[in-house]
């Protein structure tokens, strides 16, 4: 088993109460700037104080949360180290800055977006954020994830998947995020006609569902009911990889 790794982090100084953890997850060898250049549009007033760790693994230089799913016993063992360790890093931010792991939200593109399903989903979390998103993410199709639906039921994750995305094609990811629903997150779902990309589209949404989140509203921008109509999920695939505790 893969030791826990301690992540590197840096925590963004910027104007606001910042009285919450978001916390912000590159892709498979993305720059961390994707998302942290876009606070600004993902948090405009600076309620959150925003923390970008950097991915423990590496692959050709770059930084990974895991190899591609192409190997999986690799990727699987990588995934469950990179949610142990951001499981930690919130306990050990937690103990920081005063701020409550559970009032948290953790989100990011790409891979990253799925290892905040991770934190969201899995059984063996000690902290568990309030809410999370993924632009450009699926469910992990990870073989023995322990999946606990109870404590996973009525957080909200934002979905946004692009048309174009040769990663996760575009009818993977609507079964992906109906299967996210079944599995008891409250979910948001929209899509655009882009590539498999971080944009500025996508972080203007994930700020406009945060300040409905914030308010205890349901955000407009939601697109589920239109976009996921008739859509089955893939249950079962997952039934058959993650292992439902509750």
């Amino acid at each position: 088993m893969t030791p826990t790794p301690v992540l590197a982090h840096e925590i963004v100084e910027r104007p606001g109460a910042a009285d919450r953890l978001l916390v912000l997850l590159h892709g498979y060898g993305e720059p961390a700037s994707d998302l942290r250049d876009r606070l600004a549009l993902i948090d405009p007033d600076g309620r959150y104080l925003a923390v970008v760790p950097e991915a423990p693994f590496e692959r050709k230089g770059r930084a990974i949360w895991h190899r591609a799913l192409s190997v999986p016993e690799v990727a699987g063992e990588q995934y469950r180290a990179s949610t142990a360790a951001l499981d930690a890093l919130l306990g050990a931010l937690q103990a920081e800055t005063g701020l409550a792991a559970t009032d948290a939200v953790v989100g990011g593109f790409s891979q990253g977006g799925g290892l905040a399903l991770g934190l969201l989903l899995g059984a063996d979390v000690a902290h568990r954020p309030r809410a999370g998103f993924g632009v450009c993410s699926f469910p992990p199709p990870v073989r023995g994830l322990r999946v606990d639906r109870r404590a996973a039921s009525g957080r909200p994750y934002l979905l946004s998947s692009a048309r174009e995305d040769h990663f996760a094609p575009i009818e993977a990811s609507r079964s992906g995020a109906v299967l996210l629903r079944e599995t008891g997150l409250d979910l948001a779902y929209v899509e655009a006609d882009g590539a498999h990309e971080m944009t500025d589209e996508a972080a203007e949404q994930i700020g406009a569902w945060l300040a409905a989140v914030d308010g205890g509203q349901r955000w407009t921008g939601d697109r589920a009911a239109d976009l996921l109509a008739g859509v089955s999920a893939r249950s079962g695939l997952y039934d058959d990889l993650w292992e439902h505790v509750s």
